[in-house]
């Protein structure tokens, strides 16, 4: 007689539910930025998750624990660096990527047309951090490059392909409050403000051997060599305030900027991409960070901070939200050298403890503890 004990077939193990597919989506992947270490950020708080850009340049790294990004069919030489040229192009291909994918979960890095992507499926959660509305589309006097009256019919369709698809959203996260603005204004939605991560323990330390051979006392500007980072108007206090400047990063200004800096009437030096070590030091040593630049966030004045330096910035969009005026730095309310100028005194005057403390708010801990609230609250359970 047989046993039904023996003879049973072995008990199966209890199933542990799947956790929901997960995607995470980015704009394009040009350059190790701010926003590109938001999506790594994001990428790390779901480890499992597929990885999705626009594009993605040869060579940018980044910290992905070894995932591939699936990238668009704008992905290629003759496009990836055209942006301007291919905006129209831009939701259509995200389109087309996301076709039968069904994703329980998108988080989405947005700042152009990103939030096009169709790879949620109908019930699932998408998820949207915005870095900003595109400022091309939307605030084409913060970005040059959609300002020309020839571009606003496209503009003015483009509006209208972002305003539908922001509709589609689950919900929406700002990275200030400036950008939350804005995403009322032009989307008609809420947004939480979550302050996007900062590496502030990478700038904490004390300045090393002087390699780079700065000038004593330097007024420091540091970002993209584009029109509306106004690195020229930093040379003009230098000039005013008879200091030494220098002007650190890349893009396609630095033959116009080193053609100021040889005929500026003070020291002026040039470094173009600077890697991180170097970063590090031209931070720690600055007598102050000047950026006269209307920012979304602005990473930099948070890592100029962190490094103990004082910052001189506008008193609107995103370091207006970081800088503390006359604690941290001064803040500016007009575009104009001798307002800076002004400034630069007040803001030394600042304390390097008070410029760290205030910095380490922004930190990835405390990015991830707000993100993944927001995450818990909008998809509940899909926040690792």
């Amino acid at each position: 007689m047989a046993n039904p004990q023996l003879d049973a077939p072995p008990a199966r193990p209890p199933r542990t539910p799947a956790g929901p597919r997960t995607a995470v989506v980015h704009e394009w992947v040009a350059a190790r930025a701010g926003a590109e270490q938001v999506f790594e950020a994001l990428a790390a708080t779901w480890p499992e998750a597929d990885l999705y850009a626009l594009s993605r340049a040869p060579g940018v790294p980044l910290e992905l624990g070894g995932r591939t990004v699936r990238t668009t069919a704008l992905d290629h030489p003759l496009t990836r660096d055209r942006r301007a040229a291919t905006l129209p192009l831009m939701p259509l291909a995200w389109r087309a990527l996301g076709r039968g994918q069904g994703y329980d979960l998108v988080v989405t890095s947005h700042h152009a047309f990103a939030t096009a992507n169709r790879l949620v499926r109908p019930g699932g959660a998408h998820l949207a951090y915005v870095h900003s509305p595109a400022r091309y589309v939307w605030s084409p006097e913060l970005d040059g490059r959609g300002a020309s009256p020839l571009l606003a019919p496209a503009r003015r369709l483009l509006a209208g392909v972002d305003r539908r698809a922001a509709a589609r959203l689950t919900a929406v996260a700002a990275n200030s409050a400036e950008v939350a603005r804005r995403v009322e204004r032009f989307w008609g939605r809420e947004a939480t403000v979550v302050h996007p991560p900062v590496d502030v323990e990478r700038f904490a330390g004390p300045a090393g051997p002087d390699l780079l051979d700065l000038p004593e006392g330097y007024l420091l500007a540091l970002g993209r060599f584009v029109p509306y980072k106004n690195h020229a108007l930093v040379v003009d206090v230098a000039e005013r305030l008879r200091r030494p400047a220098v002007l650190a990063g890349a893009g396609p200004l630095a033959g116009a900027l080193r053609r100021r800096a040889e005929a500026a009437s003070v020291p002026v030096l040039v470094l173009e991409a600077p890697g991180p070590a170097a970063v590090g030091e031209l931070l720690r040593r600055a007598g102050a960070l000047l950026f006269p630049a209307v920012e979304d966030f602005g990473i930099v004045p948070v890592e100029a901070m962190a490094a103990g330096t004082p910052v001189v910035a506008p008193d609107r969009g995103g370091a207006a939200e970081t800088v503390l005026d006359g604690v941290t730095g001064a803040l500016v309310a007009e575009q104009r050298a001798d307002a800076y100028a002004r400034a630069v005194a007040r803001a030394e005057a600042c304390s390097p403890g008070a410029c760290r403390q205030r910095a380490r708010e922004f930190g990835p801990d405390r990015f991830r503890e707000r993100l993944t609230a927001w995450v818990a609250e909008h998809a509940p359970g899909a926040a690792s």
